[in-house]
């Protein structure tokens, strides 16, 4: 750095951080109240390129969260995949560094919105340019490290960021992060077959059956909530659509969300309508297939038709009592992409992840479906990447989940990228009523 650089990102950093934030161009800020003790709360919004190579297309005011810790703290880039909501809430990584956390809303969700939407610029590239120019517009009022995160699909998005732009942050945690390689990626129906017990399984492919058998009392129950939950379910096929939709996901679910504990809560077939119904309303989609929900996540399906590709779940025992096919992803598009699926892009991130990548950390469970398409990430000390494994651990799986040894090393790793020792006591005595589990867990988002 330059004595000039040096002396301009000295003044950058004696601002107050409100006034930083609004002397950035195109970016609006408000101070909100009830942030975490220690922390001063904004809501955030920048202005951004629709097509970050030709700004002349227009433009999209990109939703964010920031909870400000210091200066001198380190930065928690949370690269959300879908919709934010407007909390306080700190990631377990936030907390355990004690550090400042950027929470960013995925281009065309929710407020992120351009109009008019032009489809064919929500991609993976363009996003990753939306989390390059937040990181240009605001790391210089930062001098702490920077370190990226996200669940799920926001893991997929804080990997493609790095695969672009691998020196925006010091490192990243991805959780549950899957790297499918196809429409239908035959992988998952594999894992299916062989996750948790056999007896488990099948008394989970019983359940369905039997659900599927009492196809019109079951319909009844899922009017009836849509009527108290004031949810509409017009699908091409109606209810029946939504039941089997709703049936043939909840396996892949079962396992995604819970715990092998639950196996013993599987009703019998001779259980009540009532018994069933609570069962799939628990682990099923059902509130996914109402019109409301599959408009809130139409840009997910569009990318995962179009780029990142989707799981083939596993169907075969119901083929004779199902009316619609569960792998049908034309019911949650408004319109069926013309652009073909590209499999070279994730593979491409593949590579990346597999042969380059730096200073990356990766947490799977290992009941976890999605798990099936764990990116391949190798262990190197001289890279600084690794990827753990939690027993027993679903799609919430994150740094609490980590044996005591795992976590051990992963808060080594984390020290070496920030330079600030991961807190100790443990983590949920650090833990406030704002805090929560990862959005893309708790709000049982389609990833």
């Amino acid at each position: 750095m330059t004595a000039q650089a040096g002396q301009e990102a000295a003044a950058t950093r004696s601002q107050d951080i409100l006034a930083f934030l609004q002397s950035i161009p195109g970016m609006e800020a408000q101070e909100l109240d009830s942030p975490p003790s220690g922390y001063r709360y904004f809501l955030l919004r920048y202005e951004q390129p629709v097509d970050h190579d030709n700004p002349a297309r227009g433009t999209f005011k990109q939703r964010m969260v920031l909870l400000h810790r210091s200066q001198s703290a380190p930065m928690v880039l949370s690269t959300n995949g879908y919709d934010i909501p407007v909390t306080p809430s700190r990631y377990a990584i936030t907390r355990v560094l004690d550090a400042s956390q950027l929470k960013v809303e995925h281009r065309y969700f929710a407020e992120s919105r351009p109009d008019p939407l032009d489809w064919k610029y929500l991609n993976i590239r363009q996003a990753a340019a939306d989390h390059h120019r937040i990181v240009q517009a605001i790391r210089p009022f930062y001098s702490g490290k920077w370190v990226s995160t996200g669940a799920s699909k926001g893991g997929m998005t804080a990997m493609y960021h790095r695969r672009y732009y691998p020196n925006d942050v010091d490192g990243t945690l991805a959780n549950v992060a899957p790297q499918s390689f196809a429409r239908l990626d035959l992988r998952y129906a594999v894992f299916q077959e062989h996750v948790g017990s056999a007896a488990c399984r099948n008394d989970l492919k019983q359940y369905q059956r039997e659900v599927l058998k009492r196809r019109e009392s079951m319909k009844g129950y899922i009017q009836a909530y849509g009527n108290d939950n004031g949810l509409a379910f017009n699908l091409p096929g109606g209810l029946d659509q939504a039941l089997d939709h709703t049936v043939g996901e909840l396996y892949f679910q079962f396992f995604q969300y819970g715990d092998l504990k639950n196996c013993a809560s599987i009703p019998a077939t001779s259980a009540t309508d009532q018994a069933l119904f609570d069962f799939l309303l628990a682990w099923g989609p059902l509130s996914a297939m109402s019109d409301s929900e599959r408009d809130r996540y139409e840009p997910y399906y569009y990318q995962a038709i179009t780029q990142f590709g989707y799981p083939a779940l596993l169907t075969r025992h119901l083929a004779d009592l199902l009316k619609y096919d569960p792998n049908d992803y034309r019911i949650y598009v408004s319109q069926w992409p013309r652009q073909p699926f590209d499999p070279s892009l994730m593979w491409d991130v593949a590579g990346f992840v597999a042969l380059q990548s730096r200073n990356v950390m990766m947490i799977y469970g290992d009941i976890d479906p999605w798990t099936a398409a764990a990116f391949f990430l190798p262990t190197s000390s001289a890279r600084g990447t690794r990827l753990f494994m939690v027993p027993g651990g679903n799609h919430g799986s994150d740094l609490p989940s980590l044996s005591a040894a795992d976590r051990k090393a992963a808060y080594a790793m984390l020290e070496r990228w920030t330079g600030v020792k991961p807190s100790d006591p443990p983590l949920m005595l650090k833990r406030e009523a704002s805090d929560e589990v990862s959005e893309e867990f708790q709000q049982r988002r389609p990833l």
